[in-house]
């Protein structure tokens, strides 16, 4: 009988206090899909975001490619401190040859069906942010192949000059480069170039000596 006493007055109010098993996990999923999308990846010196990065590859990789919303839940692998964070889109099918043979299949299905780029997303000292599927990963790699392009193609004008309509040296002017401009160049012809200079669309023709690669400007003319 005194034994019962004790149970009841103490020890069954300290079962009370003990934690559950399984503790369910409340994390901020709007703050996290914010700070996911914020966050950046570099390569080759050059930074974007991955709600960029994310929205570049739907309409580079699919037909009709539409950013339909994002969503988030915890990590299956650390709850605590990990949320998967998903852009869901849909599209009319693939619009880009795939670079390997079994990626093929997984863009033509995901991208018809409307599917999901995941991300692991993760904050437990740094914010680090890692490719979880598939497409994630089919992603990063049209990023960085999109950066090889872009880098393999800049040059700048160390003295700046003229951009003409035409390859030749009495055609109307189409705009005037200032020094040091960074250039992308779209076409070659004998002694001239065919530039432009992102953001703006418009190219034109500069002559050939007025432009340097950017990564080699130091051993050679272009």
């Amino acid at each position: 009988m005194l034994a019962a006493r004790i149970f009841k007055t103490v020890l069954a109010p300290a079962l009370v206090l003990l934690p559950s098993p399984n503790p369910s996990v409340v994390r901020d999923m709007a703050r996290d899909i914010d700070d996911l999308q914020r966050a950046e990846c570099e390569y080759r010196g050059i930074v974007a975001r991955f709600d960029e990065l994310t929205r570049a590859y739907i309409l580079q990789v699919y037909e009709d490619g539409q950013l339909l919303r994002w969503q988030a839940e915890p990590s299956p692998y650390n709850p605590e401190t990990e949320t998967l964070v998903t852009a869901v889109f849909t599209a009319a099918g693939p619009k880009a040859s795939a670079p390997l043979p079994e990626l093929a299949p997984l863009r033509a299905q995901d991208g018809m069906a409307g599917a999901g780029i995941t991300w692991r997303y993760s904050r437990l000292a740094a914010i680090r942010v890692a490719p979880h599927d598939d497409l994630a990963h089919d992603a990063m790699a049209v990023f960085r192949a999109t950066i090889d392009d872009f880098v393999d193609r800049m040059v700048y004008a160390p003295t700046g000059g003229v951009l003409r309509t035409a390859p030749t040296p009495n055609a109307p002017v189409l705009a005037r480069v200032e020094a040091g401009a960074v250039l992308l160049v779209e076409e070659e012809q004998a002694d001239y170039v065919r530039v432009r200079q992102p953001p703006a669309t418009a190219a034109g023709w500069l002559e050939r000596k007025h432009v340097r690669v950017v990564e080699k400007a130091d051993e050679r003319d272009y």
